[in-house]
């Protein structure tokens, strides 16, 4: 009796090979059809691994939160002195010019200034000449008023008169004074709360207005026009851990790297060098702090972004609730919110926008502008009570 040849059939590698790359451009056409079609997001947050919905939620808000970070890594501390600057050109170049005047030192050197307060009380008077706990730039201007004269039939004449204003006012606060405080809690406990130094002068003013500077030992604080402690203008926070050692009152003739001025003294060019060296020395001195705001600042808009998208699957979970005519009430909270991370991506990737400068100031609240948009779309189309499913 003959035997019966059985054929064994094998499985060719290639043909594995074709099945596990065809699934994996299916899984990639599904991952982009996600940007657009609400269908696929819905498909995603019910069937697909939850791994998958966790990773994309992270991979939004990571990507929705890079306009925030790379604007505040790329802020310079020499922004302080963008427009309006309220007179500090000519105010911090007459602070300059008292320091050599007096041959007041304020040097600085391995992360720290060093004054001698003896010296520093030479620039420190009011507008009298008085002494003073502070430097005051004054100056004066003619306004034109309307006074009574005496033996005049008018009641008000028009008449010039001399105003000084103060413009500038610039403290040197040791560590002593500081005690456990900082600069900034020292400002504005200590020193903003203060009547205005133009009250009294040529205002009834009594909240601080005035362009404040306040050095300390290892780091300064500036406000530009502020407001009491309610408001300001500019604010900026530097430190000296910069490897270039200088003195201050040396800013009136050269940089801080001994780069002389060719302009002549008192002019507006002289001025300018002046405030120019001005913004080298802030530069340097917010680098550091930068890095630490701006990571800072960029945890807690990643961390909002996180909660934004938890509370959009919240808001998918509540809308799919209520009668059973509604087919997806029988999707529980977790698949809700893995609808809510499979539709986050297209809102993480448009919130790039963010980058344009005419939005940047608004770039921390394009995700939950467009991540509320396009869940209402999901909600009025693909999520309605009278959506057929087939």
């Amino acid at each position: 009796m003959a035997k019966r040849k059985i054929k064994a059939t094998t499985v060719k590698p290639t043909q594995q090979k074709e099945k596990k790359s065809s699934g994996l451009w299916a899984n990639i056409k599904f991952f982009f059809s996600t940007l657009i079609s609400n269908e696929r997001c819905i498909e995603g947050g019910t069937k697909k691994p939850w791994y998958a919905a966790v990773i994309i939620a992270i991979v939004a808000c990571l990507i929705a939160v890079i306009p925030t970070m790379v604007g505040y890594f790329s802020r310079s501390g020499a922004s302080f002195f963008n427009s309006p600057n309220y007179n500090l050109d000519t105010s911090l170049t007459d602070f300059e010019k008292a320091l050599n005047d007096e041959n007041v030192s304020m040097s600085i050197a391995d992360g720290k200034m060093t004054v001698n307060e003896a010296d520093w009380k030479k620039i420190c008077k009011d507008k009298d000449g008085n002494e003073s706990d502070r430097y005051a730039h004054y100056y004066t201007v003619k306004e034109t008023k309307l006074v009574a004269a005496s033996g005049s039939s008018e009641a008000n004449v028009p008449t010039a008169e001399e105003v000084t204003y103060c413009d500038l006012v610039v403290y040197f606060v040791n560590n002593a004074k500081l005690a456990d405080s900082s600069l900034f809690d020292y400002s504005k406990n200590v020193i903003l709360p203060k009547n205005d130094p133009n009250a009294g002068i040529s205002t009834t003013e009594t909240t601080w207005s005035t362009n404040l500077f306040v050095f300390g030992e290892e780091g300064f604080i500036t406000f530009k026009k502020p407001s009491g402690t309610a408001s300001y203008a500019g604010a900026m926070q530097g430190k000296y851990d910069f490897d270039q050692k200088f003195d201050l009152k040396d800013l009136y003739k050269q940089d801080m790297y001994g780069n002389e001025y060719k302009n002549a003294y008192g002019t507006l060019e002289h001025r300018n060098d002046v405030l120019e060296s001005y913004k080298g020395l802030f530069a340097a001195s917010y680098e550091s702090t930068k890095v630490g705001i701006a990571w800072q600042y960029t945890g807690i808009a990643f961390a909002i972004n996180i909660g934004i998208t938890f509370l959009y699957g919240l808001l998918i979970f509540l809308m799919t609730r209520g009668k059973k005519t509604n087919p997806f009430h029988i999707l529980t909270f977790w698949q809700t919110q893995k609808i809510a991370y499979w539709e986050s991506l297209a809102p993480g990737i448009l919130s790039l926008i963010g980058f344009i400068p005419f939005f940047s100031q608004f770039a921390m609240f394009f995700y939950l502008f467009l991540m509320g948009m396009r869940t209402m779309w999901m909600s009025t189309r693909q999520l309605r009570p009278q959506y057929d499913q087939q």
